[in-house]
């Protein structure tokens, strides 16, 4: 099995450029032959993905950086049947790392992959969406996908200087929470029709005021905001966390039970298991994949595709 590394030396500030150096001490130290691909800008990931996972033959596909650059690659794997993927995590978040609770750091994960060739399969999710212009778009998830004032977070958080200035001190997660209380003020809300299917049943409903709906595969994101708290990434559905209906003084002072995981049950916001979920928002609003942007839509789905990804290193 060929051995393939993506790697984003630029994830957490530069910080990554080190782990490298260190990743690649140890290859070089235990004569494992590999080939390594470094992005230098956007969609990298994906192009070097698209080639290492096109051949037909096993790939062992190692990707290091945060949540955006394993998100890029998991849109460039080809081949999911042979591809084994592994994620290195070097980013300020690693919500996905996190997610299906691989422990240790970059070099722990690395040397258990290594040693085995078996690995674990996993859900992801996917999006479909129409952009501004009227053209059909997809884009594939692991940790998350959202519409609403997350997504608008995720895309202020992209160049953030407040992010790349908590990074120093390794607080560079704190950036989503403290950009959320300043958007649940200033983001415009938008009434939404809902369509749920799940195990075999639909069901449909309008919503107002919708805040912003997310769609897990993991418990988590934004740096560990606990968003779906019985998600798991094995379980073969997804789980929609909707807010909505609710003002938005009332919807800050939810926010402590957010980051504290308690607030399911809470009125306003709605925790929905689903396989596929149809989102008709009224006016555009921002959308994310994993944190990285994909544009303002106001026509959505999200659905799960159920244990496709092939994760070893656990």
């Amino acid at each position: 099995m060929k051995n393939v590394f993506i790697v984003n030396k630029a994830s957490r500030t530069g910080k990554a450029k080190e782990l490298w150096d260190k990743v690649e001490e140890y290859l070089n130290a235990n004569g494992v032959e590999y080939e390594a691909h470094f992005t230098s800008g956007p969609k990298d990931a994906t192009n070097f993905a698209k080639a290492a996972t096109s051949t037909g033959e096993k790939v062992g596909l190692f990707v290091m950086g945060g949540d955006g650059t394993l998100n890029e690659a998991l849109n460039g794997i080809m081949d999911f049947e042979n591809t084994i993927y592994t994620p290195l995590p070097s980013g300020s978040a690693n919500d996905f790392v996190k997610g299906i609770e691989m422990e240790g750091d970059a070099i722990d994960i690395l040397k258990r992959a290594l040693e085995t060739e078996n690995y674990k399969k996993f859900d992801i999710g996917r999006l479909s969406y129409k952009d501004e212009d009227g053209n059909e778009g997809s884009r594939l998830f692991g940790v998350s996908a959202g519409i609403g004032v997350d997504a608008y977070v995720c895309l202020q958080a992209l160049d953030s200087k407040l992010k790349k200035f908590l990074n120093k001190f390794g607080l560079g997660s704190a950036t989503y929470g403290l950009l959320t209380v300043g958007d649940i003020f200033t983001m415009p809300f938008s009434d939404a029709r809902v369509t749920i299917s799940y195990n075999g049943k639909t069901s449909a409903r309008n919503i107002k005021s919708t805040i912003f709906a997310a769609s897990m595969n993991c418990k988590a994101e934004g740096g560990g905001i606990p968003m779906a708290p019985n998600a798991t990434a094995d379980s073969g559905h997804l789980t929609a966390f909707i807010a909505h209906d609710i003002s938005r003084l009332r919807c800050l002072k939810l926010l402590p039970y957010l980051v504290a995981g308690k607030h399911m049950g809470k009125e306003g916001f709605d925790l929905i298991d689903f396989d596929k979920i149809l989102i008709e928002m009224q006016d555009k609003m921002c959308v994310h994949a994993d944190g990285e942007h994909v544009g303002f839509v106001n026509n959505i789905s999200f659905e799960c595709w159920p244990q496709i990804l092939n994760i070893r290193g656990l």
